[in-house]
């Protein structure tokens, strides 16, 4: 199956501001983000996969973007530190959203990498526990301790409760 350029531009202008919102809570950095939004693409272009719906090419998107910015973490140990104030000044992060939303991207800026995946996927996005475990590849176990451990890391630095339904 061929894949023509206004194909790629659709799909490019339809997921790039999600996944650039996931890479750069995850990167924290942009020109590091955008590497990693190209990458994704580029896969997405040179493997052509078959997608059952939307929300499969949707979930496929963010688990290769997730993939690359591990990879990315991984090979680049002395990637920036960008404080959340920082951020909020340069509104790269925060133009049209809604003070709640911004709030609660303040307070996951500096969990854990799993555990911040775990958090975008569920608050940010709004997939399901079982959703999550299927894009990540894990168990809903896994992603439900992950997701108390994200509450509790945020309880402790926030003092504050943070609840998700299952």
């Amino acid at each position: 199956m061929s894949m023509n350029n206004e194909e790629l531009e659709a799909v490019i202008g339809q997921y790039s501001s999600m996944l650039y919102k996931i890479c750069f809570l995850i990167l924290k950095n942009e020109q590091d983000t955008k590497d990693v939004l190209q990458e994704t693409f580029l896969a997405f272009y040179t493997k052509r996969p078959n997608f059952l719906s939307d929300e499969h090419r949707k979930a496929w998107l963010i688990k290769v973007s997730q993939n690359k910015c591990r990879e990315f973490l991984r090979f680049h140990r002395k990637h920036a530190n960008v404080s959340w104030e920082e951020m909020e000044e340069t509104h790269l992060l925060t133009n049209g959203l809604r003070s709640d939303e911004a709030e609660l991207l303040a307070m996951i800026w500096n969990l854990d990498f799993k555990m911040k995946s775990v958090v975008i996927l569920y608050y940010i996005e709004g997939y399901s526990v079982e959703e999550i475990a299927a894009i990540l590849n894990i168990s809903q176990a896994a992603v439900k301790k992950r997701m108390q451990r994200a509450r509790q890391e945020l309880k402790t630095e926030y003092i504050g409760e943070v609840t998700y339904e299952e």
